[in-house]
């Protein structure tokens, strides 16, 4: 196959789409020749793209030029502007950046919400499901949970880190994880109960909850999950079944559902084959799949212009509708 080379903003893994993204890289490299390069601040001993481009000018064939995949969605078309003439792949962790996409550029969703969002967005597009590689073997269990309560502060909502954890202080034992931590499983492990409260970060961004790793790790350890079930955490969670919804109706009830979770002890993990759509091996060979069907796209469809009209075109306001309509918006009724 075709070398694979993923762009990287920089060179921090503490932001789950970097992360999820250098786990993608390590298993197509099982088919592939694949490399890192960074776009942004160089680093000695670091590829970087600009040195990438300048060495691609020299390629012969298109056949033998790397394929770009890129991924982090407010650099999006910044990138394809820098990349313009070359083959790229998007993986998509999250939706709303406020980009559009042409034809010539497939597009990978981590999760069936994504993937939804794409297909509404980008009719004309190649577009397929590659879940994230979570890690869920479970390490030897402790022989008892230490913490009645765990939660991270990162992407918590205010409801949850000024109201909940609060009252829930009083009656048993809470940790707040600040920042990021780089082996969520050793606390998970030590858990009862896991919270995560995501909807208010999201909103806040603009975008949304691409996957949701934290929640489904939690799962595979053991502990009982309360979750916002927004975006695509709802891919997997199932209130009532496998999870329980935070935010319902006052914070009296959310307290005495999660001191009731805690009494009863954590359920068993679901079974292994649960987890196996998000397995290293099931993952890189549904990347091999996809990106072998990659190669023939690119070969039959370069030089061809897409030929089917587009739904959005006409449906998007010009810049001139949209200021109308928010002068319309403000004058009032």
């Amino acid at each position: 196959m075709r070398p694979l080379i993923f762009l990287f903003p920089d060179h921090s893994m503490t932001a789950g789409g970097n992360s999820a993204q250098a786990r993608f890289a390590r298993a197509c490299s099982r088919f592939a020749p694949t490399s890192l390069a960074y776009y942004g601040e160089r680093a000695a001993g670091q590829l970087h793209l600009s040195d990438v481009l300048e060495r691609g000018a020299e390629t012969v064939s298109p056949a033998d030029s790397p394929i770009f995949v890129i991924h982090w969605g407010p650099d999006v078309a910044m990138l394809l502007q820098a990349l313009n003439g070359r083959d790229v792949v998007y993986f998509a962790h999250s939706t709303g950046w406020k980009i559009t996409l042409p034809p010539e550029v497939p597009i990978l969703c981590v999760s069936r919400h994504t993937l939804g969002f794409w297909g509404r967005h980008a009719p004309n597009s190649y577009i397929a499901y590659t879940p994230n590689i979570v890690e869920t073997a479970p390490a030897e269990q402790p022989q008892r949970r230490d913490v009645d309560v765990l939660v991270q502060r990162r992407k918590s909502s205010g409801y949850l880190l000024d109201e909940l954890v609060p009252a829930l202080e009083q009656r048993c034992r809470v940790t707040v994880l600040d920042g990021w931590v780089d082996d969520l499983s050793l606390w998970f492990r030590r858990a009862k109960v896991y919270l995560y409260d995501s909807i208010e970060h999201w909103i806040d961004v603009g975008a949304t909850e691409g996957f949701g790793l934290p929640p489904l790790e939690a799962l595979a350890h053991g502990c009982t999950v309360f979750s916002s079930v927004n975006d695509a955490l709802a891919d997997y969670l199932d209130p009532g079944f496998n999870c329980r919804k935070i935010r319902v109706h006052s914070r009296e009830w959310d307290v005495e559902a999660v001191l009731r979770a805690v009494a009863e002890g954590s359920p068993e993990a679901p079974q292994p084959e649960w987890f196996q759509r998000y397995s290293d091996d099931n993952v890189a060979t549904r990347l091999e799949s996809i990106f072998a069907d990659l190669h023939q796209f690119f070969a039959e469809t370069r030089g061809r212009a897409s030929d089917i009209a587009d739904l959005w075109l006409l449906r998007r306001p010009t810049p001139l509708q949209r200021a109308k309509r928010a002068i319309k918006v403000l004058a009032g009724p």
